[in-house]
């Protein structure tokens, strides 16, 4: 089946899988089969969608609502209903079915689920068991750890994204189980590095990609199980000490500028795969029958997946983890959901469709901040079995009339500026006006040996955007002890830069550029790159 996106008007396409899919998560009440209706959006627009409800890194300053000490918070202070701090918000001072209203069949849901988002206190930041990460969202199980979203079992790192197991790192995304990291992105087991693209068991480098076990290489390549390589050539261990000296006396932007020069001479990988069966996108690792999906692990008969960790037959999440199956059109959840349907930030639940930062619950409709095991509610409101499940399908029902059912909540209904959500960084729109910065005369150094220590007092302007910006202590020594420069740059940018060192989400068709077969590829034609299909990549390469 092909249809046209109501939102772009691109073509897309509803397969047979996609409807079996479909038929397999679609609510059953006593018997009752309730059809799930097929996607308007396309894919892309799906997940911009899912996004606009994400905030990562934009904090404010305002008080708990409930206790009134001063905390950071990811919603504004144009944010109508009550904003807690993450101690209040899980307390039991306060109870959100007290909150419960009826459901009044005359409206539209979502305007009624508009109305009850904007009177249920809201957890400030979404923490779980952490220690002096104050200055985080999306976080959990970690320790002294700053601007980090989406991130859990970190410590004594900053400015990290959707990484995990990782220690003394810096501007980094997606890290696993990394060590002393700096400026890199994709990458798995590596320690004392800097400036590395989806490289795994790798120490000792600098400005590497794609590559695996090395030690001590210096911008290289598409290289396995290698030391004292510098730009895929092998050298004897003095050899390699005196060129990488050498190298070192230029700027790091001049020898960045170098690397990725060097790097687009060497032949790419059609998708960056890893132990996958019958799976497409990229970087994904261990995944089986996966297709479209995008920075993926151990993911099984899914797609359209984008930042999901062990997800089972699952469509359309993103930045969804760990033990969860049969989930559809959800954003930002944590572990263990079953059955969750059109939600932003479920965890351990079941059941669930329409929910707004819930944890815990069961077979729950429409509700927002349930922070218990409850059951059987809609709209906050607690019901008996038998009333919940009568109730919810005259819902149901009613929002197919309206055609609202089977879409995620729309954009109007995000708490958050669009410039402020993910979605902005996948999907830019035009900013209305530039903006007007404090402009500081302080240069930082272009070597960190000619930084000083009181940098860290001063108040900077990145030089790309002109955003203010300082440098914390834990960056400075950071930067020293892995003998890197400070960032000219304000941490968005920096991260953006990570981000623009990855192709778009996307699938081109194009040809190997070795034996001209057919391949999916994340490379557009008009790119510079060769590309390579798995086999002529594997043979390059070992």
């Amino acid at each position: 089946m092909n249809k046209n996106c109501k939102q772009c008007g691109d073509k897309f396409e509803i397969t047979d899988s996609d409807l079996k899919f479909y038929d397999k998560v679609s609510t059953v009440i006593e018997g009752k089969k309730y059809p799930l209706p097929t996607p308007t959006l396309c894919p892309d627009c799906r997940q911009q969608r899912r996004l606009t409800f994400r905030n990562e890194r934009h904090l404010h300053k305002r008080k708990c609502d409930l206790c009134g000490k001063q905390m950071l918070s990811i919603y504004g202070n144009k944010v109508l209903c009550p904003i807690y701090c993450v101690e209040c918000w899980w307390s039991d001072k306060w109870d959100p079915i007290k909150y419960g209203r009826d459901f009044d069949f005359n409206r539209p849901f979502f305007d009624q689920f508009k109305e009850l988002l904007s009177t249920v206190p809201k957890m400030g930041l979404l923490q779980l068991n952490n220690e002096n990460c104050e200055y985080n969202t999306l976080i959990s199980f970690s320790k002294n750890t700053y601007l980090s979203p989406g991130s859990y079992f970190m410590e004594d790192s900053m400015y990290c994204r959707k990484s995990q197991n990782c220690k003394d790192c810096l501007d980094v995304n997606a890290l696993d189980d990394c060590e002393l990291m700096k400026s890199s992105t994709n990458c798995n087991k590596c320690y004392n590095c800097h400036d590395l693209i989806n490289c795994r068991n790798c120490s000792n480098c600098e400005y590497m990609a794609d590559s695996t076990g090395c030690k001590d290489c210096f911008m290289c390549s598409a290289i396995t199980k290698k030391q004292y390589c510098v730009k895929n050539k092998q050298y004897s261990k003095s050899e390699y000490e005196e060129l990488v000296s050498e190298k070192k006396e230029k700027l790091h932007e001049d020898l960045l500028k170098e690397f990725f020069e060097f790097n687009k001479t060497i032949p790419k990988r059609y998708q960056n795969q890893l132990n996958c069966e019958n799976s497409s996108g990229d970087y994904i690792q261990n995944c089986k029958n996966s297709i479209e999906c995008y920075d993926c692990f151990n993911d099984e008969d899914c797609k359209y997946m984008i930042e999901s960790v062990g997800v089972k037959d699952s469509m359309d999440n993103s930045m969804h983890d760990k033990e969860v199956e049969l989930c559809y059109e959800v954003a930002s959840g944590g572990d263990k959901d079953t059955l969750v349907k059109f939600s932003f930030c479920p965890s351990n639940g079941y059941g669930n469709e329409y929910t707004y930062s819930c944890f815990y619950p069961q077979n729950c409709f429409g509700c927002d901040s349930i922070n218990s095991k409850k059951k059987y509610c809609i709209l906050n409101k607690q019901y008996s079995e038998k009333e919940y499940n009568k109730l919810k399908g005259k819902i149901i029902e009613h929002m197919m009339k309206t055609g609202e059912y089977g879409e995620f909540f729309p954009p109007s209904l995000s708490l958050h500026p669009y410039n402020e959500t993910t979605a902005n960084d996948y999907f830019p729109m035009k900013e209305k006006g530039p903006r007007e910065y404090e402009k500081s005369e302080i240069k930082v150094p272009k070597r960190i040996e000619d930084a000083k220590e009181d940098i860290v007092d001063k108040i900077l302007s990145c030089e790309k955007c002109g955003k203010n910006y300082k440098i914390l202590q834990l960056e400075f020594n950071l930067c020293k002890r892995m003998k890197t420069p400070l960032s000219t740059k304000c941490p968005d940018c920096r991260m953006h830069d990570l981000s623009e060192l990855k192709n778009p989400r996307k699938l081109w068709g194009r040809k190997c550029d070795n034996c001209g077969d057919g391949i999916e590829t994340t490379y557009s034609s008009d790119k510079p790159e060769k590309v390579y299909c798995e086999e002529c990549y594997l043979k390059m390469v070992y």
